[in-house]
């Protein structure tokens, strides 16, 4: 293994930068693996074993804590070099007065020599940090950015993706009392990859267990952490899960699990739920449960809010149906057990029988292919609208609310057999090949006595009139809530996909 980041370089780093740039706006740290060695002589096991993940992880560690102890000097060099060195009104030392952004790129896991086995490129452990109460205090940092690298040569995100853990980002949280924004715009979730090939869906499966477990590690840690965050702290992107621009990566016909057992209520959601108790402005995008919106709901501050939900719920249902009332699997999610949705750590037999078929597969035009099974677009009302309901009764604990927003984008790209049997609607989308759109309610409280404004954008589908006069009685005595009813807007890709997040 080789690896680079020490406080020292990234010290130097920083002061230079800051003399060049006459102060710092926002600054960028790579985070990089220790280099995998696979040679000929001596190369690495089928699957990663705990020795070389806690290696990995102890050099993640050992970079985020000299970045952070880097910056600390910088802080402090701004005050007594920095001013000496020249004061404006923009600058103060060497930190510009809007404090400074910093940005965590994790990038991917390399190899001197990539390995023959595709279990290799896919990660599931998550990096976690050691020893966080050691981290000093940053009182300059105003937002802090963390998000995987992009890799352009990769024909799927997650290919050599090494994840981090959820309860890291609210331990750095907790270091940075000046923070006003969190932002991190792919937070390592994922639906499984529709692949053709048996072998790839293998490969790239995200395990139910570890998958379940950090979602429920996510609610623990906030219920732990939460009193702790700065008061400062205002605005929050959360995005746990990448949407494809073209959506062509799931099939929504396969058996999901059940992440919520063994508990009641989704932790997940129930986490962000009181995450969203601190902050003014809130985007999350996340497989979610209405337990985001569980009564009581006390958002203060909250004044923008934007949620945007998958088609999934994590409990294993969905909250959509196809246009026919397709629902395979309706009861629910598969159970997770210790005994089969870990992934094994050492060698065995059905890991070496994939190596086998995918050695016969690969090459062929099918190896890039996608089992692509998108039909879910009709709501189903049982799942939807109580989350509506939710939704409309958490909107009173938000006094200060100027617009939010609760929206998910459906697709309609079936199977070759579920297209056929399509074959003779002339009703849009399901006379299209491909037709990606928004389906959503966004609210808009009036001010001064003003009407709200109630905006649905659900095709022809109505709720149910109880869900229509839980928005209705948002509207002060004296005024009324207006509501529009919006087309569809039919397109062949997703526009809001935006790569400039992670710049």
């Amino acid at each position: 293994m080789a690896a680079d980041g020490t406080k020292e370089a990234i010290l130097d780093s920083l002061v230079e930068n800051a003399r060049h740039w006459r102060g710092l706006r926002d600054y960028a740290y790579d985070v990089n693996m220790p280099l995998l060695f696979n040679s000929n002589e001596s190369p690495l096991p089928c699957r990663e074993t705990p020795a070389e993940f806690e290696a990995i992880n102890s050099s993640f560690s050992s970079q985020i804590h000299a970045l952070f102890e880097a910056l600390h000097d910088f802080e402090g060099l701004s005050k007594t070099e920095g001013k000496a060195e020249g004061k404006t009104e923009e600058v103060d030392g060497y930190i510009r007065k809007g404090g400074l952004i910093v940005i965590i790129r994790i990038n991917n896991q390399s190899f001197d020599r990539y390995p023959d086995c595709l279990h290799r490129y896919f990660h599931w452990r998550r990096l976690s940090l050691r020893d966080p109460a050691a981290l000093p205090q940053l009182w300059r940092v105003s937002e802090l950015r963390l998000f995987p690298a992009p890799d352009y040569s990769a024909y799927i995100d997650l290919i050599n993706a090494r994840p981090v853990s959820l309860r890291l980002l609210l331990e750095l949280v907790l270091r940075l009392p000046a923070l006003r924004s969190l932002d991190c715009p792919w937070l390592w979730e994922r639906m499984p990859v529709a692949f053709r090939l048996r072998a790839l869906r293998h490969f790239s499966r995200p395990w139910e267990g570890p998958w379940r477990d950090e979602r429920h590690e996510f609610g623990r840690a906030v219920h732990e952490l939460h009193d702790r965050f700065p008061a400062s702290l205002a605005a929050a992107r959360l995005w746990f899960w990448k949407p494809s621009a073209f959506y062509a990566d799931e099939d929504q016909s396969i058996e999901m699990p059940d992440l919520v057992r063994p508990h009641d209520a989704d932790p997940l959601s129930l986490g962000l739920r009181t995450v969203a108790s601190h902050l003014e402005q809130f985007d999350v995008r996340a497989f979610l449960t209405p337990d985001l919106f569980r009564a009581p709901v006390t958002w203060p501050r909250m004044k923008r809010l934007r949620v945007e939900f998958h088609l999934w719920c994590p409990d294993g249902t969905w909250y959509f149906v196809g246009p026919r009332g397709e629902n395979p699997h309706p009861d629910g999610g598969f159970e997770v057990t210790r005994e089969q949705h870990y992934p094994p750590v050492g060698p065995n037999e059905h890991d070496d029988e994939m190596d086998e078929e995918y050695a016969e597969d690969s090459g062929g035009e099918e190896e890039d292919e996608r089992r692509t099974d998108m039909f879910r677009t009709e709501p189903l009302p049982c799942k939807i609208e109580p989350l509506l309901l939710a939704f409309a009764d958490a909107l009173r604990g938000m006094p200060a609310l100027e617009e939010a927003e609760l929206f998910a984008y459906l697709a309609w790209q079936p199977s070759e057999e579920r297209r056929r049997a399509y074959e003779d609607s002339d009703e849009a989308p399901y006379n299209q090949d491909r037709a990606i759109y928004r389906w959503g309610v966004s609210y808009t409280p009036g001010k001064d006595g003003s009407n709200g404004l109630l905006t649905w954008q659900v095709g022809s589908w109505r709720p149910r009139e109880d869900v229509i006069q839980s928005f209705k009685a948002l509207a002060p005595e004296g005024s009324e809530v207006k509501i529009t009813w919006k087309p569809f807007e039919f397109a062949d890709e997703r526009d809001d996909v935006d790569l400039t997040v992670f710049i």
